[in-house]
């Protein structure tokens, strides 16, 4: 069953249903990094398909299942030093996920870290048009991702990250700029950049 544990899903549709096509694009390209029982790629997906018609149209969902034991916020080494109760994420979940996605031909499910995926993708060309960003939140870890993506994107290009406010958001924006990308809009939890030159 698709889910979602997030919030501000309407600021994520919004932001989908904005997306600037600058010029009419040979292909189209979006992604999201964990992606748990994949309510934020189905609302992505939805959102583009109508708009983009028989463009080549592609979205990568990355995520390694496997309740792997990893730092989510800075400033703790796991999610034992929060306090707080950790999401689970068991291959059980990823399997429902490859279930509920089997017949959609624009989900491309990797199953693995960001690093592995950044490590093995690193030489391509593809060019990103969205990306939502919901894996580890310390500021390395968004750094990381948003300049990966920013250093593959277009004028029009959106980087949504999600509980950006756990991090160094002025660190994050001020490494973005560089890639001429500006915050259009945030909410509570969720932030939208885009590429404006």
């Amino acid at each position: 069953m698709i889910r979602g544990d997030s919030v501000e899903y309407e600021l994520l549709k919004k932001w989908c249903d904005t997306l600037p096509f600058f010029e009419e694009p040979k292909s189209v390209t979006t992604c999201e990094i964990g992606v748990r029982e994949g309510l934020g790629s189905q609302i992505i997906m939805m959102s583009l398909t109508p708009r983009i018609g028989k463009v080549d149209y592609q979205h990568y969902a990355i995520d390694p299942y496997n309740d792997l034991e990893y730092q989510h916020v800075d400033g703790k080494a796991s999610w034992k030093e929060t306090g707080t109760t950790p999401p689970t994420y068991p291959n059980s979940m990823r399997d429902q996920l490859v279930k509920d996605f089997a017949n959609n031909p624009y989900f491309k499910f990797y199953n693995m870290t960001d690093v592995e995926y950044f490590d093995i993708f690193n030489l391509s060309k593809t060019v990103f048009d969205l990306v939502l960003l919901d894996g580890p939140h310390t500021t390395k870890d968004i750094l990381k991702e948003s300049l990966w993506f920013a250093d593959r994107s277009r004028i029009g290009t959106r980087i949504i990250i999600d509980d950006y406010w756990v991090a160094n958001y002025d660190v994050i924006k001020g490494a973005l700029s560089y890639w001429k990308f500006e915050p259009i809009e945030q909410g509570k939890s969720k932030v939208c950049f885009e590429r404006v030159k």
